[in-house]
């Protein structure tokens, strides 16, 4: 399987898992949503923003345009329709991002700033790579808050998608 292959691939198992975990958080009412449970962006709705954020973020980075949020931790859309919308999009940039990049560049390095104003330089595979795996990990936390309200969670697991995806 060739880079870009591969990765359009994550990107279509990212939009799958993400309207997986929406359609169960849409069950949660707004109080819920918003209620500090001591995960490490203490609610559902910080959660769920910060992966938005850092999805941003990146792509800006990649991209050379688009929104660049401020910090990790802001929230970008206050109630859940909003970021649910938001985050529809946002994979539908990821998937086109997916599979619009050159073959070569999948090779490249990608020079950016951080947060912090300082400069790096990693492999450009390897940082699309931390971006699903960074939404991986978060939804992971989202998950268990969602099973913290009783709720049943979706399996999220990427094996399913490929089966389901036949």
């Amino acid at each position: 399987m060739d880079a870009r292959s591969h990765f359009e691939t994550l990107a279509r198992y990212n939009r799958w898992a993400n309207r997986q975990l929406c359609d169960v958080a849409a069950q949660v009412s707004d109080a819920q949503y918003r209620e500090d449970r001591g995960a490490f962006f203490g609610s559902l709705r910080g959660t769920l923003n910060h992966i938005l954020a850092v999805d941003r973020l990146w792509l800006e980075r990649i991209e050379g345009s688009g929104p660049k949020p401020s910090s990790l931790d802001g929230i970008l859309h206050d109630g859940f329709a909003g970021l649910r919308a938001a985050r529809e999009a946002e994979d539908e940039r990821l998937l086109r991002v997916a599979s619009q990049t050159p073959a070569e560049r999948f090779g490249s390095t990608l020079a950016y700033r951080s947060t912090e104003g300082e400069h790096y330089e990693l492999p450009f595979a390897q940082v699309l790579t931390h971006v699903f795996n960074h939404q991986t990990h978060h939804r992971g936390q989202a998950h268990t808050l969602l099973g913290q309200f009783g709720l049943k969670t979706p399996v999220l697991d990427f094996v399913y998608f490929l089966l389901e995806s036949r």
